[in-house]
């Protein structure tokens, strides 16, 4: 018997109010009602019913608790944090409200208070899924891989159907550089979904890290297929061209990628890669030198077009890019070496008069 109340377990067993006294775990009937409002997106209702219940039942856990709801639909996550907290003081045994507040501190990015959530939500209710992933999500984020992993697969055991875990698994085995298994946990999302762009895109670049480029290239193609206009798709597609020894698709990609954005320095220098890599020097040198405006930290940017003027006998043009590297670069890099020399023995050679 609860000493304050006078609650015997009896009573509490047939009780669904979802009052402070019982600390039922059960929904109550007017939660199971606030249920079916919010599945109908009527949140004002939400809103006036908890107000009701409230002013009768003033101690009344479950109305906190919705309107807390209400509060996060609306992104007031503070107002909501307020609501789910009022809710557990008032009834600490129930593992929706540890949940739904451990998501309200996620929002707001208090990571601590997030995780220590999901974990009270799993003690009291070990088998909800939901809280494994969503806590894997925060320990993903944040670099916990092992954490992540560990977590993702209960999700997995416990909802076999939650392809949302298997992605965010295959991230964390990536970022572990465990990229065969990554790729399975991809494929399974791929075989329900087979375009899922993302899912896609992030198994090409598992399969280019293990070398399998065809693989990785069939990926590549089929987002661009399905999304001709996703840059990031062709841009990544360009690079394994360009590592393939292609620097003719490469060029083709690098171009597409800089017509959708002409501010972005990235595809101007590795499009001069892939002219590089074709001799057409002077195509090259002017590339370097836009991705270098675009972005004057570009050290590499500087020496490759330093590189390139040398063979084109642009040697003014070469000492101006050798000394702009060296400005940037680290002295003690193996480039900032062959930097130095090649200034040496250009001046030596009188470069500064030649054209």
């Amino acid at each position: 018997m609860d000493k304050d109340t006078g609650c015997t377990e009896e009573a509490c067993a047939a009780c669904d109010c979802g009052c402070s006294s019982c600390g039922s775990t059960e929904e109550s009937k007017f939660s199971e009602h606030m249920q079916e409002l919010y599945q109908e997106g009527q949140t004002a209702e939400i809103l006036e019913e908890c107000t009701k219940m409230l002013t009768e039942d003033p101690d009344n856990s479950d109305a906190y608790f919705w309107r807390g709801v209400v509060a996060a639909v609306a992104s007031e996550f503070e107002q909501a944090l307020v609501d789910y907290t009022k809710a557990i003081e008032l009834n600490d045994k129930k593992a929706s409200y540890y949940s739904y507040r451990g998501s309200a501190y996620a929002m707001l990015d208090d990571v601590k208070n997030a995780v220590l959530d999901y974990s009270k939500a799993l003690f009291y209710n070990p088998q909800d899924w939901v809280n494994y992933a969503n806590r894997g999500v925060l320990y993903l984020d944040n670099n916990m891989l092992e954490h992540a992993i560990d977590d993702f697969s209960k999700a997995i055991e416990l909802e076999p159907e939650d392809l949302g875990s298997y992605l965010h698994r295959g991230d964390a085995f990536a970022a572990r550089n465990l990229f065969s298994v990554a790729i399975a946990d991809y494929s399974k999302v791929l075989e329900k979904f087979p375009e899922e762009t993302g899912a896609l895109l992030k198994r090409g670049q598992a399969y280019y890290e293990l070398s399998l480029n065809d693989e990785a290239l069939a990926d590549y193609n089929k987002v661009i297929d399905l999304e001709p206009d996703n840059i990031q798709a062709i841009a990544i597609r360009a690079s394994v061209y360009l590592g393939l020894g292609r620097p003719g698709e490469a060029v083709a990609d690098f171009t597409r990628a800089i017509e959708f954005d002409p501010e972005d320095a990235r595809p101007y220098f590795f499009r001069g890669v892939a002219y590089a890599a074709q001799q057409s020097y002077d195509e090259a040198i002017a590339d370097f030198t836009r991705s270098a405006e675009l972005n004057p930290d570009n050290a590499l940017a500087y020496h490759n077009k330093a590189l390139c003027c040398e063979i084109q006998k642009r040697t003014n043009e070469a000492i101006v890019a050798y000394k702009d590297f060296l400005a940037r670069a680290n002295p003690e890099s193996s480039e900032a070496t062959h930097a130095k020399e090649r200034l040496e023995a250009l001046d030596g050679a009188g470069g500064a008069q030649m054209q």
